[in-house]
């Protein structure tokens, strides 16, 4: 993390020492109590230091120190407290109590010691900051007000595209769309690293005549990256197509064990989905002329589709110019003129609305700051984000003057604007985005997923009336809004879904996680060592072992990928290598299939976090959580996917449990005690939460949760135990496809906002059935016989509602508005209703209406909409 960032650490852990842990502090506590006010006293340094580091490379050793100093007065701290915890876990007998006494007393020597040595180095480090002249922050700097800006929505930055309106028009007119060229034509976009290459690719592709009526029976997407995998972007590219059939890509990946013949079967199941359509494939992001050959080798024969009059496109996205070469069309991105440079900042400056008095006085030092970004769209965008704090002349100034001191020490003005917006970002916002640093390069990466890598690192801290997930949430939207974060795709309400980072900033990213939260990653053989010790570690591969165990003592969380082309592996680490990581939090296994959990876990004593994820949707392998599991008495989040769980016999015990959330339950009963710090639990059965739920209600935190209806019968037992739970404020009930709901299963409680309902549901509740307060309300695989729309209209204070899949007869249906219904539903999602014919909206109805997304709706006409409701319109 960064140095502020580690001292609020260090403060917040000596704080809690000394509230907690006093009787075992005896003739410590003095200098535990000075060493959090010297930390304390040298956070007031760091603003001045951080202004001055562009210019100044002792100032930049300066903060190392500090940063370098915090962590290992964590360190010390929290060795500490284990260390005491583990002599009094020994003590539970008078005799054991004495025996364990002369440890306790060494330890507290020790840490006394080490104290002594911290404040040392502290001292020498503050009679070094006069030699720098860093003085005590006295004038404001830009800084984030996160509670007033939380709810910003993060895709208005993204809505309007500037400067490569006549590049679309280019690329769409002579390569899709020309008829002239029959068979198939590759195109390459061409450009420097953040030019816009993927931006312009996109826009091509979800083009209104390519999207709609470009003749293309498919289209589809696929990252290639610098590290190509032919496995894994075959995979993803059939899957993204029309009509492709998971089970089958899975039972390829099954049927051996030599990765060759996977990639050619792959290959030959993609030629035989593309063989005799007009397709449109975009490869982004192709690095080498190597890959380009052999996805080249991927699609069906040239001179057939020829012959067959079919007209399909191959639109690769490169910063390789001998790529380019091969392909019959070339389009060559350029730099932004100052116009369009100037309209480009403006759009990521001023999100939502301008000032033409405020601009006017602004132009002159805006042109000053764009001479440095060289009509790179990327520089511009980034560089935007950092004055969207301030709209006054002295503000961008500010900015202005800063970027001039980091250009001399970068060896690109891009670098230099990138370093600058990292530096500006809070210590809050450092600190979640060095976290994008544990993903892989070019990956999509789940929103969710990152959230609760955020929440698994304990750097969201709920404060006031926002929930944990609105803080995160808060986080994510302002790394996206200062442009240090792209936004993939949405879901209904402007909800990130998915993002991703920019290779250039990806740079930045791994860089400076390494320098200041000590990012270790593991390839094979290979290892990217950080600057001092090493606390976070990502390894790609099955094994654990690549380092020396001492290396392991101060990581605080790690994530194994494994990327070997087997799936899903079983570790083949050696127990006695897991009783090295003292202090790790936080273990993400990801692609590792488990039936029984490697009982070296047990060793992991201050495990907050654990995430289990099988890399294939199938569930044939059940994961047995063992008795010892209640051992890891910090554990707060659980979380399996694609996979079953299975409990033990006896009741589990986790008091600080907050999270638990697994695909189902499998197999006897779940059995818990005393889960009485839970928030979440998803996906349980009923008659486990039937079971649980009695010894919740009374003390119940849960604010969400997730129900799989395996029984109908006790729905009333259901209803009256969710009736108790006036915490709740997400709830999600899964029924089997042959089950039936009852409508008033649905629990009336004021806090209940979001509901999702999967299956049985034939008819659809009156509206006073429903949540008084409900805002958010998705509707899947239900089997209503008839028009859901003129009841859900009735519901006061619905927002977004989505529905997907509904399950009726062949009969074609039209859904129907009713007059001044849905009076403040602002985005409405259909997805897959395919007799779905119109929708009639009476006067009045859905006035709020700003996004209706419809896909995979092949019958609907939409041409009698009103006015507002076509503007709304997005297909996909």
């Amino acid at each position: 993390m960064a140095a502020e960032a580690a001292i609020s650490t260090a403060v917040e852990v000596l704080g809690s020492l000394l509230i907690q842990k006093v009787k075992s502090l005896r003739s410590v506590e003095g200098k535990v109590r000075s060493l959090k006010e010297e930390l304390e006293w040298m956070q007031s340094f760091l603003k001045d230091a951080n202004r001055k580091q562009a210019e100044d490379e002792g100032v930049r050793n300066w903060i190392r120190k500090i940063r370098e100093v915090a962590q290992d007065a964590e360190d010390t701290i929290e060795m500490f407290l284990i260390n005491v915890e583990n002599a009094n876990s020994r003590g539970s007998s008078l005799l054991k109590s004495c025996s364990s006494f002369p440890k306790r007393m060494y330890y507290l020597d020790r840490i006394g010691d080490e104290i002594d040595s911290i404040r040392a180095r502290l001292d020498a480090i503050d009679k070094s900051r006069e030699r720098f002249g860093i003085r005590e922050a006295s004038e404001p700097v830009l800084s984030l007000d996160i509670e007033s800006r939380r709810r910003l929505a993060p895709t208005q930055n993204d809505e309007q595209v500037v400067g490569i309106e006549g590049d679309v028009r280019e690329v769409v007119r002579e390569l899709l769309l020309d008829e002239g060229k029959g068979g198939v034509w590759v195109g390459v976009i061409e450009g420097m690293g953040g030019i816009g290459k993927s931006t312009l690719a996109r826009e091509v592709y979800n083009h209104r005549d390519v999207a709609g009526g470009g003749g293309f029976e498919c289209r589809g997407w696929v990252v290639v990256s610098s590290e190509f995998t032919p496995r894994e972007t075959m995979k993803q590219l059939i899957l993204e197509l029309p009509g492709s059939d998971r089970r089958k890509v899975r039972e390829v990946e099954e049927s051996s064990k030599d990765e060759l013949y996977i990639q050619r079967k792959l290959q030959e199941m993609l030629r035989e989905q593309l063989q005799g359509k007009n397709y449109l494939i975009v490869l982004d992001d192709v690095w080498e002329k190597e890959h380009w050959e052999y996805l080249k080798s991927s699609f069906p024969n040239q001179k057939v589709l020829v012959l067959t009059d079919k007209r399909s496109r191959l639109l690769l996205t490169t910063r390789n110019k001998v790529i380019g070469k091969y392909c019959q069309y070339v389009h060559k991105m350029k730099a932004l003129d100052l116009e369009k440079s100037w309209e480009l900042l403006l759009e990521r400056a001023f999100i939502g609305s301008k000032n033409e008095e405020c601009m006017k006085e602004l132009e002159c030092i805006g042109a000053q700051i764009l001479e440095k970004c060289h009509g790179l769209p990327l520089a511009i965008s980034v560089v935007g984000g950092l004055l969207m704090q301030t709209q006054t002349k002295n503000g961008w100034e500010q900015v202005y003057n800063q970027l001039n001191s980091y250009l001399g020490t970068y060896e690109s003005n891009v670098s230099a604007i990138l370093e600058l917006s990292y530096q500006n970002l809070s210590p809050q916002l450092k600190s979640c985005f060095l976290c994008l640093a544990f993903f892989k390069e070019d990956s999509t990466i789940r929103a969710k997923r990152l959230l609760n890598v955020w929440v698994g690192q304990g750097l969201i801290q709920q404060t006031g009336s926002g929930t944990v997930d609105e803080i995160a949430r808060g986080y994510l939207n302002e790394l996206i809004n200062r442009n240090m974060v792209q936004v993939e795709d949405v879901i209904i309400g402007d909800r990130v879904r998915n993002c991703r980072l920019h290779d250039l900033i990806r740079e930045v990213c791994l860089r400076k996680a390494k320098e200041e939260i000590g990012l270790e990653i593991v390839k094979g053989q290979d290892v990217i060592s950080c600057l001092y010790k090493p606390r976070h570690r990502v390894v790609y591969g099955k094994n654990l072992d690549t380092s020396s165990p001492s290396h392991n003592k101060y990581l605080r969380s790690l994530f194994i990928l494994n990327v070997d082309s087997d799936g899903n592996a079983y570790m083949t680490t050696p127990s006695h290598y897991w009783k090295s990581f003292k202090l790790l939090k936080m273990l993400d296994l990801d692609g590792f299939a488990f039936q029984k959990l490697p009982r070296s876990v047990q060793l992991l004593t201050g495990l907050k976090c654990l995430r289990i994820r099988k890399s294939h949707n199938i569930f044939r392998d059940v994961l047995e959580l063992p008795t010892w599991l209640e051992s890891l008495k910090k554990l707060e989040i659980l979380c399996v996917e694609n996979q079953y769980v299975k409990f033990p016999k006896d009741a589990l015990r986790l008091e600080k449990l907050r999270h638990f959330h697994v695909h189902s339950v499998y197999g006897r009963a779940m059995k818990v005690e005393n889960w009485k710090s839970i928030e979440s639990l998803k996906l349980i059965r009923l008659e486990d939460w039937l079971e649980c739920s009695s010894g919740l209600t009374g003390r119940c935190h849960v604010r969400k949760l997730g129900i799989h209806m395996i029984e109908t019968e006790r729905q009333n037992e259901l209803q009256r135990s969710l009736e108790k739970m006036v915490n709740l404020v997400e709830l999600h009930l899964e029924f089997n496809p042959t089950s039936l709901m009852s409508p008033k299963i649905i629990p009336r409680l004021n806090g209940l906002t979001k509901l999702k309902l999967d299956g049985g549901m034939l008819e659809c509740s009156s509206a006073s059935e429903f949540p008084p307060n409900l805002s958010r309300l998705t509707l899947e695989y239900v089997r209503l016989v008839e028009d859901p729309m003129p009841e859900l209209g009735k519901l006061p204070k619905l927002q977004y509602l989505k529905l997907y899949r509904r399950r009726i007869s062949n009969e074609e249906w039209r859904m129907r508005v009713l007059r001044e219904g849905f009076p403040c539903l602002e985005a409405l999602s259909l997805e897959n209703l395919n007799r779905l014919r119109g929708i009639d909206v009476e006067e009045g109805g859905m006035p709020r209406l700003r996004q209706l997304r419809i896909r995979k709706c092949p019958n609907l006409e939409i041409e009698n909409l009103p006015e507002h409701i076509k503007c709304a319109v997005a297909t996909a």
